[in-house]
Parts: structure tokens; C-alpha cells; sequence
């Protein structure tokens, strides 16, 4: 059934994307499609492995990739230039989708004066009630159900002292900020702040290198992810970058498709770091010297590399405490070199300082 509403030309769309599979999906096509016949729309990319979807799609032209954005504080940016915002997502069940629609509309609906609508996982929401019609024209042009949230549109799933973490499949791997904590072992899984300012879970099997990796963190305002870093799939595409300077990503792969993407190196510390940079700078066409120990989580299925980029194995245990002595030796301290190096010229200063902790290194072609 068709919607007979009449929009304006001229209307202004704010699209908020998150997540590769929304991308992969042809979900963020089908609704940028819809709302640019009908006024003008501004999409923005949120989420690192977002961007790594656009690039595969070939919309970066199209989607803005161009800094690392949360779609709570997007959506209170555009709020400003925009008549309507769209919070985008593909989420892997329902249940998962309200709960990542009521958590970013908890934390900007103070700043958000125009409706806001979500299209997710067969639904629409609206979750500011400021323009039923557009959710009803909206639901009925892409064969979507209008979900009614009700009284409990503005209530945060994050409390002061817990905080549920919903759509978790037992067996997965559960992270924060990027850092995988251990593997959930119910779909009922419940974070908390012990008095040491670290993490307490329950239905997680805690993984003592990561919960220490992890730190004192923000219970609020911490990014939770379970399962996979893309659980859809796409041809891999590959752009150009600057290549300037040399960096060091130690335990956070987030930050190599924003700050490093246009480096000439990356140098990479502990495996799934390693892997999941590797893929997201594959994109931009950066090598990497990886620095591993055999202690993958298996978050990420997707195994690229630039040719010439270098693996590095070291005994197990050890990633951490040589990525530290490579901070110190080669990058004196930082995490960036200005100028270029050469991947195997770094692999070697790499190993030399590994010595006899060493087990192996290999070229990618």
C-alpha cells in the first residue's frame, strides 16, 4: 500500500547511518532514495566498520566518513540545519534495535527539537512524536511496521549502577570502547562498575586481560557491541590516501580509519586489533606490521591486508609488552612518526627488538 501524503519540496533530511549493515543490506540506498525524492538529504556515517561498508559500496561521495561521529551528538548537530532526522541502523533483532534507538535518543533528546524517526530491523519509530505523519508515510513506502513505543520512549537502558545489554546470542564475544571483556554465556547479560571502578558482569564469562585492558570506564556513555564487527558481507574496494607519517595502534582499531587512513604505515599491537586494522586500512590501501601472539577473540571473519604488509608472531603473552618497547624505541614514546618508512624496514626494527621472544613473521603479497 502506497502513502498518499504530499511532502513539500524543499523539506531537509538529516540521516544519522550506523553500522556496515545497513550499508550492506541496501537498507541506508533504500531509504536515501526515498527521502531525496522528496527534499534534500545530508547522511553521515557513525561507526568505524560503517565506513569501511561505504567505501565497499562506493558512496564515499555520498556519506560523509569523514571523522568519527556518535549518533547521539550527530543527531543533536544536525538537529540545527535539518526539518526531519533519521537514525538508521540494522540491528540483529528487535529486541536489539529499540534498545540502540532508546539509548541514543535518551542521550540527545534534550537537544533534539525536530522528529526524530528510526528505521531499523522492519520497523519505524518515532521516538519524539513530532511528526506522525512522516513516520506513517515513511512505514507505508518501504512496507515497514510503525512501532509504538509508548510511555517509555524517553527511559534510558542505562542506569547509574547497571546497565543490560540487549540482542546478545550466548557464546558471543561482548566488547567495549573496542576492547573485547569475554564471551556472554546468557542472552541476559548486565554490566556494572565495581568499587574498583572496573568491570563486574553478569551473564559473561570475563576475560581477565581485557576487563584490565579496559580500565576505569564510563558505564553511561561506553560503546557495547556483541558478535561480529560485520555480520554481512560485501566485495572489498580499496581508495587513495595521502600517505604521510608512520602510526602506532596499540589495542584500539578504531582509531586507524579515522587517524590513520592516510598514513604511509601503521604498526599494530595484539591480534584482534591487528586483524580488524588490517581490514579497515586495506580500504585506504595502507600496510601494516602487525604485532601478534596468537590470542585472537574472532570478532572480525574478514582477513585483508595491503601487499606488503607484515605479520609478526611473538611468543604467546608477549604482544603487549613489545608493542610497549616498540612505543618507546621507535615511535619514542608516541604514537606517530612524521615522514614515510618501509613495512619491512619497520618489521625489522620490530623483530630486533622481539629478540628471542620471536616465533615467525610473514610477507603479505
Amino acid at each position: 500500500m502506497k502513502s498518499e501524503l504530499n511532502l513539500s519540496l524543499g523539506v531537509r533530511y538529516a540521516v544519522v547511518l550506523h553500522g556496515p549493515e545497513v550499508i550492506d543490506t541496501g537498507l541506508a540506498k533504500k531509504v536515501m532514495d526515498l527521502l531525496s525524492d522528496e527534499g534534500e538529504v545530508e547522511a553521515v556515517m557513525s561507526g568505524y566498520t560503517g565506513v569501511v561498508a561505504i567505501v565497499d559500496a562506493g558512496l564515499e561521495e555520498v556519506v560523509d566518513i569523514s571523522r568519527m561521529r556518535k549518533p547521539s551528538m550527530e543527531l543533536s548537530r544536525l538537529n540545527a540545519t535539518n526539518d526531519i532526522l533519521l537514525l538508521v541502523n540494522c540491528a540483529k533483532n528487535r529486541d536489539s534495535a529499540v534498545s540502540f534507538g532508546r539509548i541514543v535518543y535518551s542521550r540527545c533528546k534534550d537537544e533534539v527539537t525536530k522528529p526524530l524517526l528510526q528505521v531499523d530491523d522492519g520497523i519505524v519509530v518515532d521516538w519524539n512524536g513530532r511528526d506522525r505523519r512522516m513516520a506513517v508515510h515513511l512505514a507505508l513506502e518501504m512496507g515497514l511496521e510503525l512501532l509504538d513505543v509508548g510511555a517509555d520512549a524517553s527511559s534510558a537502558e542505562v542506569h547509574d549502577q547497571a546497565r543490560r545489554v540487549h540482542g546478545v546470542i550466548p557464546g558471543e564475544n561482548v566488547w567495549i570502547d573496542g576492547v573485547v571483556i569475554g564471551k556472554a554465556t546468557s542472552s541476559e547479560v548486565w554490566l556494572r562498575k565495581g568499587p574498583d571502578g572496573l568491570l563486574s558482569a553478569d551473564g559473561i564469562q570475563l576475560k581477565e586481560t581485557g576487563v584490565n585492558r579496559l580500565g576505569r570506564f564510563d558505564l553511561q556513555k561506553a560503546h557495547v557491541r556483541s558478535g561480529l564487527t560485520r555480520r554481512t558481507k560485501a566485495v572489498a574496494r580499496a581508495i587513495c590516501s595521502k600517505k604521510e607519517g608512520v602510526y602506532l595502534v596499540d589495542h584500539s582499531a578504531e582509531d586507524a580509519i579515522y587517524r590513520c587512513r592516510d598514513a604511509s604505515l601503521v604498526v599494530t599491537v595484539g591480534d584482534d586489533t591487528s586483524k580488524i586494522a588490517g581490514n579497515l586500512l586495506y580500504r585506504f590501501n595502507v600496510p601494516i606490521v602487525a604485532i601478534t601472539d596468537g590470542d585472537e577473540d574472532g570478532i572480525s571473519l574478514e582477513e585483508l591486508k595491503t601487499k606488503g604488509s607484515v605479520v609478526i608472531r611473538v611468543r604467546a603473552g608477549t604482544d603487549d609488552i613489545v608493542g610497549r618497547e616498540v612505543r618507546q624505541e621507535i615511535f619514542h614514546g608516541g604514537t606517530r612518526m612524521d615522514g614515510r618508512a618501509s613495512p619491512l624496514r619497520v618489521a625489522n626494527q620490530v623483530m630486533r627488538i622481539a629478540g628471542d621472544r620471536l616465533e615467525w613473521h610473514k610477507i603479505s603479497r
